[in-house]
């Protein structure tokens, strides 16, 4: 939702920026934004990085399916998307670079966050993937995985005391 007012920002510190909208939870938008972003580069594509991400937090008993699908949506089916859109244009090119970001939790799973971490690990395992597939191409796949930031999707672990301090 911030898109346009961040780009109008990046752009008065001399960035050269365009804004693209879309919710990633909607292929057809994801699509559609894909191609709009491209068409802005004048079709090129050097680099795609997938960091966007949600997550809902709740214990794994009560986590509704509808929360399962959004975060894995967003967070795994929209980075594979990407990359395969992406893909094609640098397959063409004979080159190009994309970084997915995983999450520490791709690897020891979290807690009370059973979508955020399955979807996490889809991303290492899908970027193992292509990175393999896709080598020969001269595409480079990486992912990096941080640990917890002290962002808004984290504000209920940095206010509980207990848990801020076992991570």
């Amino acid at each position: 939702d911030e898109v346009n007012s961040v780009a109008c920002e990046l752009g008065a510190h001399g960035a050269r920026v365009q804004a693209v909208l879309a919710d990633l939870r909607k292929r057809e938008e994801l699509t559609a934004a894909f191609e709009q972003a491209v068409g802005k580069l004048d079709g090129a594509l050097d680099i795609l990085v997938n960091c966007a991400g949600i997550q809902r937090r709740k214990p794994c008993l009560d986590f509704t399916i509808e929360d399962w699908d959004d975060v894995v949506e967003v967070n795994l089916t929209a980075v594979f998307r990407l990359c395969q859109l992406a893909g094609r244009i640098m397959a063409e090119q004979g080159k190009g670079k994309i970084i997915n970001v995983a999450s520490a939790l791709s690897f020891f799973g979290g807690y009370t966050v059973p979508a955020y971490a399955a979807s996490k690990g889809g991303v290492a395992q899908v970027t193992k993937a292509l990175s393999n597939e896709w080598a020969g191409l001269g595409i480079n796949v990486n992912a990096i995985a941080p640990g917890y930031m002290d962002t808004s999707m984290n504000v209920a672990l940095i206010n509980d005391p207990v848990r801020n301090s076992k991570i």
